[in-house]
């Protein structure tokens, strides 16, 4: 059996080398790959670790944003060097702006024999956590060897995935069957790990991550009440935010805008546009319709003071959590346009009742969650986002019943990321701070 499952290895290693011979230029062609993460993914680092590590693996952009607060408690509880490996180079880029003052950031060594041998004594890790799946059959092998317990967090294998680990089921097998612990996600997604041979008392239904509170920067947050709270509140207006908006979404909403105004709603609507190059055509809009546009850039600089026409545009980047902290109700964009919507979370997050429209395609999973909590409202089109609008600003009663649902969601998303750090806490040995 050993020598069989040697030479199953040696065949996938030889495959592996091939199809990185053909990939290499294609993603450098691609700008999937830099000179840089070549490097460290044929385990060229600069570094080793004489201590025992926590090595956290996240694949890219999204399973980065998901580790933020589970990086955060690892570093208060365990006394040890932490690393996190990305496998694209947005990821990387992304971990390293967030998490450089945590953890140590390398890109994952490319799943060879040879080069994960070298990798694994440089890194001495004494745990390693996988973001969500991504199987790697050698990596886990050797992980196995060197008696390093592995951990899936917030695990789910889609469909996509699914099909292609049926078709290599016996090395999927025994690459899972090193794991020490595998939370998942849901009930689907256990039986799939099921169907690849994984042992059921190893798998663990912990709920998706994806919904655990979010990580803040308190001080900016602060930063930006401070600043313009005092404005956008000067005659105790409501203040509605049209978040990640996209074409023809300001326009729609600036019509129904301009008809509570002339209602005599106490309303300051404030235009955050998902692609921030886009201001200087939302700015001749908001003049079309008999508003004066006002860059949220400018204000500060300007001793501004609010005038009844005025409607705001966020033209900085990275201080959308900021304004909608502030904000009263908020509308979350690329619903009503083809783009398939944005992230709901993150005014929920805040406690804000929160509007979205019917085309929701990219976060269909977060869509159908927050709407069995009760959570966001979602709008079949644009009279009825109008009606709910007009309700919502009138009724202080029915924005209040949305403020705790939203609460009640937050303590649903703690619970996910409370299962995942006990499957890791209970895999972990030593190091735990006194």
């Amino acid at each position: 059996m050993a020598i069989l499952n040697s030479f199953l290895f040696l065949i996938y290693d030889i495959l592996f080398f091939f199809l990185l011979i053909i990939y290499l230029p294609i993603g450098f062609f691609r700008s999937k790959l830099s000179f840089k993460s070549l490097k460290e993914k044929f385990g060229f680092l600069d570094y080793r670790e004489d201590s025992k590590t926590i090595w956290i693996h996240a694949v890219s952009v999204g399973e980065v944003n998901l580790i933020g607060n589970l990086l955060i408690k690892l570093k208060q509880t365990y006394d040890c060097p932490i690393i996190i490996s990305t496998t694209t180079l947005t990821g990387n880029r992304v971990a390293k702006m967030k998490y450089s003052q945590y953890a140590r950031i390398i890109f994952l060594p490319f799943d060879m024999s040879f080069i994960l041998k070298k990798v694994l004594n440089k890194l001495n890790p004494n745990i390693f956590i996988s973001a969500e799946t991504e199987i790697w059959p050698n990596l886990f092998r050797f992980l196995g060897k060197y008696n390093v317990p592995i951990v899936i967090i917030n695990g789910r294998i889609s469909d996509k995935a699914y099909v292609k680990y049926k078709l290599i089921k016996k090395l999927m097998g025994k690459a899972l069957g090193n794991c020490k612990a595998i939370g998942v996600q849901n009930i689907i997604y256990k039986n799939r790990f099921l169907s690849l041979g994984v042992n059921e008392d190893k798998i663990f239904i912990t709920g998706n991550m994806k919904f655990g509170p979010l990580v803040l920067d308190n001080d900016r947050l602060e930063e930006i009440k401070k600043n313009y709270l005092p404005i956008f509140k000067k005659n105790n207006e409501m203040i509605l935010i049209l978040a990640s908006t996209h074409s023809p979404e300001e326009e729609i909403i600036l019509n129904i805008y301009k008809e509570l105004v002339e209602n005599n709603f106490k309303i300051t609507l404030i235009i955050a546009p998902r692609h921030p190059e886009r201001v200087a055509s939302i700015e001749n809009i908001i003049k079309s319709k008999g508003f004066d546009p006002v860059k949220t850039s400018d204000m500060i600089s300007l001793s501004f003071g609010l005038r009844k026409n005025d409607v705001f545009i966020i033209d900085t980047v990275g201080e959308l959590l900021g304004f909608l902290n502030i904000s009263d109700i908020c509308f979350v964009g690329g619903s009503f346009s083809d783009d398939g919507g944005h992230n709901i979370l993150e005014p929920i997050y805040f406690l804000k009742p929160t509007l979205f429209g019917p085309n929701m395609d990219n976060f269909k999973e977060i869509e159908e969650v927050v709407l069995k909590e009760g959570a966001a409202l979602k709008v079949s089109n644009i009279n009825e986002f109008k009606k709910t609008l007009e309700e919502l600003i009138q009724n202080e009663g029915l924005r209040e019943v949305y403020r705790k649902k939203c609460l009640s969601f937050i303590e649903y998303g703690k619970e996910s990321s409370e299962n995942n750090f006990k499957l890791i806490s209970d895999s972990l040995s030593g190091n735990r701070k006194k």
